[in-house]
């Protein structure tokens, strides 16, 4: 308990120092109850009214992020009766759409309406739009804008914010309501290939600033941000695709570099936080992918940088996790160390019956998987996208 924290009261120094001089309000957790508006009182109730009249399966289900991309005849483009099924089967709680799943404006539009009218909860519906090479609207004449480098070279934080309010202006009309961006990653190994030029800059208060205004461009225009990969990838060699991605990084040298773009973005309303499958070994947890870490989710993300949010795992269907555990041990892990919800499990229906399983042996609790409920709820209130009564 003492090395816990002592470990935080070092972190949030440090932070705080790093920061400083962006000069941002930050409010603490009683002062956010104190400004807590009446209005926002009674849907704090409506929402556990609504969670306690849900089942265990619902719960869980809500807290699955999956994706439908190929089937026997080809890419997926429209609903069909198999996904149908999966949505109302596990009561998903949100569908991430790729490159294959976008054609034509109409053709999207059409999708993403079929997979709402199907589910009974309204469904997240996210996208990987960065700007740059990371973009899955390539199919579609709509804006284009830099990578987040060359945007992060102007110095210029109106270009940044620009960029978010360009990407939501053509994602909202065709129905998605969450980015996956921006990458809040500091680029401080020249090497790093699957960051690289998706990072704003290798100087962590620049990231920050450009991080700051993104969020700002995306929330102002209707869109939910997305911070990942946290703690960090922009120090690694390797692609978490692929295997292992590690960092030997202290947790007091993270708070003088990477913690910092995504405190500047939690700080600006992001939404939610995505964690990355990168190896700490130096944290105290052990040589476990931040995924699984409770000290990097719940001690630094949730206790120290004060994000209250939802925490989403990257893809859970990627090497560095599928080389090492089962869809069950992933989903379990990441729920422990402090996930909300679980993004493109290897094997859904192995993911979400390993989770009720647990919860029903008592290695987790009910009371645990409706906290992340709660946030989940809340969020798509707020996005005006569940209408409560």
């Amino acid at each position: 308990m003492k090395e816990q924290l002592l470990r935080k009261i070092i972190i949030l120094a440090l932070t705080a120092a790093a920061i400083i001089a962006l000069a941002l309000p930050v409010l603490t957790g009683s002062a956010k109850e104190a400004v807590k508006t009446e209005s926002e009182s009674d849907m704090e109730k409506k929402i556990e009214l609504l969670i306690k009249e849900m089942t265990l399966e619902q719960k869980v289900g809500q807290m699955f992020f999956c994706a439908f991309r190929w089937n026997t005849a080809g890419r997926i483009t429209k609903i069909d009766s198999n996904i149908e099924k999966t949505i109302k089967d596990y009561n998903i709680g949100g569908i991430v759409l790729f490159s294959e799943n976008v054609q034509t404006e109409k053709q999207v539009t059409d999708f993403i309406s079929g997979l709402q009218k199907a589910s009974d909860i309204a469904l997240f519906i996210g996208v990987d739009e960065e700007g740059g090479r990371v973009l899955r609207t390539r199919s579609l004449n709509v804006p284009r804008v830099l990578p987040a480098f060359e945007i992060g070279k102007t110095g210029d934080v109106r270009t940044a914010y620009n960029a978010g309010k360009i990407i939501a202006d053509y994602l909202k009309p065709l129905g998605f309501n969450v980015n996956f961006a921006p990458t809040a990653d500091v680029l401080t190994n020249p090497s790093n290939k699957v960051i690289g030029d998706r990072a704003f800059s290798s100087d962590a208060v620049k990231t920050g600033n450009m991080v700051k205004h993104f969020v700002g461009g995306l929330l102002d225009n209707g869109i939910l941000p997305t911070l990942k990969h946290f703690p960090g990838h922009g120090h690694t060699s390797e692609d978490s695709h692929y295997g292992m991605a590690i960092t030997r990084k202290t947790l007091e040298q993270m708070s003088k570099c990477e913690f910092i773009p995504f405190k500047e973005g939690i700080d600006a309303g992001a939404a939610i936080v995505m964690t990355g499958h990168i190896s700490t070994s130096n944290v105290g947890d052990g040589d476990i992918p931040a995924t699984f870490s409770s000290v990097l989710l719940q001690e630094v993300l949730r206790d120290t940088l004060g994000f209250e949010g939802i925490i989403i795992t990257d893809a859970l269907n990627m090497g560095a996790i599928v080389n090492y555990y089962t869809s069950e041990e992933a989903a379990v892990k990441s729920i422990l160390a402090g996930a909300d919800m679980l993004l493109m499990p290897q094997n859904l229906g192995e993911a979400y019956n390993g989770i009720i399983k647990a919860v029903k042996a008592g290695k987790i609790t009910e009371k645990r998987i409706e906290e992340s409920v709660k946030r989940i709820i809340t969020a798509k209130c707020e996005a005006g996208l569940i209408k409560l009564p």
